[in-house]
């Protein structure tokens, strides 16, 4: 659909700055000096830190309303501002209450699909970059890590399924379990590279904007974007010291046409290679934004060679 770029694209660039920001700071916070009993213990996390910070932060009248806000509090805030925000959106632009509930079908990366399957891999990317991106701003609050990106997972997929149920009360969108199904999987990518940080070294899933033809709704754009899952090789121990550690490979797909009349609609799966510009940016000191481009890949920066599936 249409807009499951919008709410997750337009915070995740705030949630990276805020919480990418605060990242070392919240360490602290979430792993505080363990006493001497069971202090040695593999995993010892001391469970009243947190407790105790959230009090301090209420206790201190000095401090902003925000700041003395629990970190509960300040996670269902969160979701319900996201929540709000898609339903006066919806209500707005997308004829939410327009029509009873009803589903669409639009298929997946068939040619006769409605963007060729694009759409999908927005609904994926999108629910596992804002995951990421709020498991960075909760940690900052004080939850630990695995906590913290469950429940970002968990934040994720319902303000996308919120999104989706809006849309069974519009007469042009529907509800649609495909794009159900793609959030799933992203939310679900969030938590498995959380779980295994080697695979997360590896591997990274991104978008690439582009501008082949002229922007038409950034939102469903698809003429002038590509996804791709990328191996970036400075995960492999053998290539630390290399050139090689700077290079990635990735293999994607993008769609054309798709919305133009004019335009023949073709699908397109893609290999390529590229320099691995989130690692230099993290060796010159710049790691907010390198970490931004684990999940944005810059314009025009993929050799790419290309195989049209719609032939």
């Amino acid at each position: 659909m249409k807009k499951q770029l919008l709410l997750p694209t337009v915070i995740l660039v705030s949630c990276f700055n805020i919480a990418m920001a605060t990242a070392d700071e919240a360490q602290n916070v979430i792993a505080p000096t363990r006493p001497a009993t069971g202090a040695n213990q593999p995993g010892y996390i001391d469970s009243t830190a947190n407790a105790q910070t959230d009090l301090t932060m209420l206790a201190n009248p000095q401090e902003s309303w925000w700041s003395r806000q629990p970190k509960a509090n300040k996670m269902l805030y969160t979701n319900l501002t996201a929540a709000t925000a898609i339903g006066i959106w919806g209500l707005a632009t997308w004829d939410y209450g327009s029509a009873g509930l009803n589903k669409a079908h639009e298929g997946w990366f068939e040619q006769g699909s409605k963007y060729g399957g694009a759409d999908k891999l927005g609904h994926l990317w999108s629910t596992y970059a804002f995951s990421d991106a709020l498991t960075g701003l909760y940690t900052s609050w004080g939850y630990v890590p695995k906590q913290a990106n469950t429940y970002a997972a968990l934040s994720a997929w319902t303000v996308q399924a919120f999104m989706e149920i809006g849309d069974a009360t519009s007469e042009t969108q529907g509800f649609s379990w495909e794009d159900m199904a793609m959030n799933t999987a992203g939310a679900l990518t969030s938590v498995l590279m959380q779980r295994y940080p080697e695979l997360d070294r590896k591997i990274d899933l991104r978008v690439e904007y582009v501008f082949n033809v002229p922007v038409n709704g950034i939102f469903d754009d698809y003429s002038n974007q590509y996804y791709s899952m990328v191996l970036k090789l400075d995960g492999f121990d053998r290539f630390e010291n290399t050139f090689l550690k700077y290079v990635e490979l990735a293999g994607g797909y993008y769609t054309r046409g798709y919305g133009d009349a004019e335009e023949e609609d073709t699908r397109s799966f893609y290999v390529g290679i590229s320099l691995n510009f989130s690692s230099i940016l993290r060796e010159k000191g710049w790691k907010k934004t390198g970490k931004v481009f684990e999940y944005i890949q810059p314009p025009y920066t993929v050799l790419k060679a290309s195989s049209d599936l719609s032939r």
